[in-house]
């Protein structure tokens, strides 16, 4: 499944940016996610990889970043030329045992099987300093079970709760904390109303209803 995924985004490299984060429903997501991360990332970490970085859209918060897709990591370049990039595969990132502080990646966990998803971790694992911290989304189970979702294919295929990342991380991790992304069904939503509901939505996203909002996001914490 690595390769047929490499090859999607290498495909689709030039029109990625337009395509998903150039619109009102992109910028949405976007703003979330930057004000969780804005949240999490600590002044003082020295060495942040970011995993599967794609076009750089949030590589800003990174001093390393990989990708296994050529195409992709090629506009993250032109965006970020102080950040060290490397063409990798998440499973095997080449980097030396204890090499960071904080790991992060948004958008790709959801499109690789459990299998691999295991591997990821055990790389992440192996990469991060001891006490240091992985940060990633994954798309909500339980939202896609209320809503009857029905998937077709391997693209945004995983989805996962809070007892099934404690499952995949006992003996590796701890959960630190943990967020919501996009409560609302935006994309069913007007245009001219989207941005205005961002912060609401923030709020009902990690409100007590948060295992319902579309993304989680999970910071936990290497043991």
């Amino acid at each position: 499944m690595k390769e047929e995924v490499v090859k999607y985004y290498d495909s689709i490299a030039d029109s990625y940016d337009e395509s998903r984060f150039n619109n009102s429903y992109g910028r949405f997501i976007d703003s979330q996610e930057r004000k969780i991360m804005d949240k999490l990332m600590k002044k003082d970490d020295e060495c942040i990889l970011e995993l599967a970085c794609g076009t750089g859209r949030l590589t800003n918060y990174a001093t390393h970043a990989l990708d296994a897709s050529k195409e992709m990591m090629a506009h993250a370049l032109k965006r970020h030329g102080d950040v060290f990039f490397k063409e990798a595969s998440a499973t095997d990132t080449g980097f030396d045992n204890e090499s960071f502080n904080t790991v992060f990646t948004f958008h790709f966990l959801m499109h690789i099987d459990e299998q691999t998803l295991r591997q990821v971790f055990d790389e992440v694992h192996r990469i991060l300093k001891p006490g240091g911290r992985f940060i990633f989304d994954i798309p909500s189970h339980a939202r896609r079970k209320i809503l009857h979702h029905k998937q077709e294919s391997w693209h945004g295929a995983t989805a996962m709760d809070k007892k099934d990342v404690l499952s995949l991380i006992d003996g590796k991790f701890k959960l630190n904390r943990q967020f919501g992304i996009m409560m609302l069904p935006v994309h069913k939503l007007p245009n001219k109303i989207r941005k205005p509901l961002v912060k609401f939505d923030y709020v009902l996203a990690n409100s007590f209803l948060k295992k319902y909002s579309s993304y989680l996001v999970f910071e936990l914490q290497k043991i």
